[in-house]
């Protein structure tokens, strides 16, 4: 087993301090890292639980590394897991982290946690949150147009279905089944204003910004209704926190420029 100077081993949970942490990419999600020995000279450091691989360094440089965390047990893991989100705990971030199956059940069960979808299960003191749920499942998923515009607070009311946006090459496969509205984007629009948004339960969820939204309804104006639709507009207009430079930028990559100008000169 490779070990470096400061003691870090092969396969070791560690945490980067918080100086070191906001300089590695990846590392906001957990402090909590696995050393992975490349060589007698390198390691590697892997997110967890993504376990996905977020840089290299040498191994005389980690004294950068804080050894709070020099061993976890998978119980401990799982809670922690289960406390950063939320009180949401899913099989496959456990299968990410190398957590046997029967570790996991055993702590579901012991835990009293309750299945709210497949490979997805809930603290029974969690209120459930229907888009957060929805994401731990289908990480995939960018929620768009209604649904988007409701979460921007620039919509009345919760639309339903709820709407999202996926790859073109994506296999909807069960998320057909989940009584939602699926729009099919070509790649080169899918990452397009994504950004992060507070579901109404308090959780982070992957959403289009306002702009890309908006865009995404002029596009499809005769599909949308127009109640909603003038809400949107006017009330996107008198927020000060509109960015028409990105609107204008989606705008031009959909070839909606004309659209969006008419749209929008009426109310600027």
């Amino acid at each position: 087993m490779t070990r470096c100077r400061c003691g870090c081993m092969d396969g070791q949970l560690v945490e980067l301090l918080p100086n070191v942490a906001s300089s590695w990419p990846g590392s906001s999600e957990t402090p909590y890292l696995r050393v992975m020995a490349k060589d007698t000279e390198r390691v590697e450091l892997f997110a967890l639980p993504s376990a996905v691989p977020i840089g290299t360094i040498t191994l005389t440089s980690c004294y950068n590394i804080s050894m709070k965390v020099p061993y976890m047990t998978y119980e401990e893991l799982l809670s922690d897991m289960l406390e950063r989100k939320g009180g949401v705990l899913t099989a496959r971030d456990a299968s990410d982290a190398n957590i046997p199956k029967k570790v996991l059940y055993r702590f579901i069960q012991e835990n009293e946690l309750e299945k709210a979808s497949h490979g997805v299960y809930v603290s029974p003191d969690e209120i459930p949150d229907e888009l957060y749920l929805l994401q731990q499942r289908y990480p995939k998923i960018i929620f768009s147009h209604q649904t988007a515009l409701w979460l921007h607070d620039l919509a009345e009311r919760e639309p339903l279905p709820v709407s999202l946006t996926v790859d073109s090459n994506y296999n909807a496969g069960s998320l057909s089944d989940q009584g939602v509205k699926i729009y099919y984007v070509k790649p080169d629009w899918y990452d397009m204003g994504a950004c992060e948004v507070k579901s109404p339960g308090g959780h982070l969820v992957r959403s289009y910004d306002k702009e890309r939204t908006l865009c995404d309804m002029i596009r499809r104006k005769k599909a949308t209704d127009p109640a909603a639709y003038r809400y949107a507009l006017r009330h996107y207009a008198a927020s000060p926190e509109k960015n028409l430079l990105n609107l204008s930028e989606y705008a031009q990559r959909m070839g909606i420029e004309r659209q969006v100008a008419q749209a929008m000169e009426v109310l600027l």
